[in-house]
């Protein structure tokens, strides 16, 4: 099994948008992304691709180079238009990436949506015949909302109509259930909600590592080690349970974290750095 970080540009967002601090309740964190004067600077948006033996799975579809086309994104919501700042050209999007890397949307076995927010939807119009899984809590939620700060239906092809994922498989360390995503068990979801309500994380084992593919279940690293939640979390206490959760997993078995916007995540994939050093591969 061979994993693949694909960067599709970069973002900027407040500093309060990553981490903000932990008395605070979920209005008054997204209050304060929106009143924050402080940048992070360019992070990375990652989607991920598992070269597994029973075929390409595709983790997310990255960001849009539309969004700097007039009336793509909401232009009345403060959110986007104060708060982040994506750059993406057209060939850094996943579609003319897997082009360059000898794969065809065809080739792909499976796509698989931590969450819907739109740094991670931007790329689903290159996938219109792919099979897509994502989270049926997800899609009602993104749904409902309709881009306050996060997803934005609008934006989404209209054909896509995402199977739900089955959570029907085995315990996986301090996760009741699992969604068994290949038929050797090596590749799951699990349920990890908090920075949007049916946010996914997705576990690829292999003989040496396990990897935990984390979507935005924090923004880097060392964030989730200090227990420090994001800005965005729709349930700040479900957000801590979940990196508590991952954490707890790491401790059992040697683990590399790849969060989709961690500026270390493909040096740490690339030397097989895990989450707590001392353990050796097993």
């Amino acid at each position: 099994m061979k994993i693949t970080a694909i960067q599709t540009g970069t973002g900027n967002c407040h500093v309060r948008q990553i981490a903000s601090p932990p008395h605070l309740g979920t209005i008054r964190r997204r209050a304060g992304i929106l009143l924050d004067k402080e940048w992070t600077g360019p992070h990375p948006i990652y989607a991920y691709l598992i070269d597994h033996p029973e075929g390409l799975i595709l983790v997310d579809t990255g960001d849009s180079a539309r969004k700097s086309d007039r009336g793509y994104m909401p232009r009345l919501n403060p959110f986007f238009r104060c708060c982040i700042d994506p750059r993406v050209a057209p060939q850094e999007e996943i579609g003319p990436q897997l082009t360059a890397l000898g794969i065809r949307s065809r080739d792909l076995r499976l796509i698989v949506m931590t969450h819907l927010h739109h740094d991670h939807t931007g790329g689903l119009r290159h996938f219109p015949h792919s099979r897509i899984l994502a989270s049926a809590e997800c899609l009602t939620a993104a749904r409902r909302k309709r881009g306050l700060i996060g997803a934005v239906p609008r934006t989404w092809p209209t054909w896509f109509d995402p199977e739900p994922f089955t959570f029907s498989g085995p315990e996986i360390g301090p996760f009741p259930r699992s969604a068994a995503l290949t038929r050797d068990g090596s590749i799951l979801a699990v349920s990890t909600p908090g920075h949007m309500a049916g946010h996914v994380c997705i576990i690829a084992r292999s003989q040496e590592l396990t990897y935990v593919l984390a979507g935005d279940l924090t923004y880097r690293q060392d964030l989730l080690l200090a227990d420090s939640v994001d800005g965005v979390t729709e349930n700040p206490d479900e957000s801590l349970a979940s990196q508590r959760a991952i954490k707890q997993l790491a401790q059992s078995e040697p683990t590399v974290l790849l969060p989709a916007h961690d500026p270390d995540a493909a040096a740490r994939l690339a030397d097989g750095l895990t989450m707590y050093p001392s353990h050796s591969a097993r």
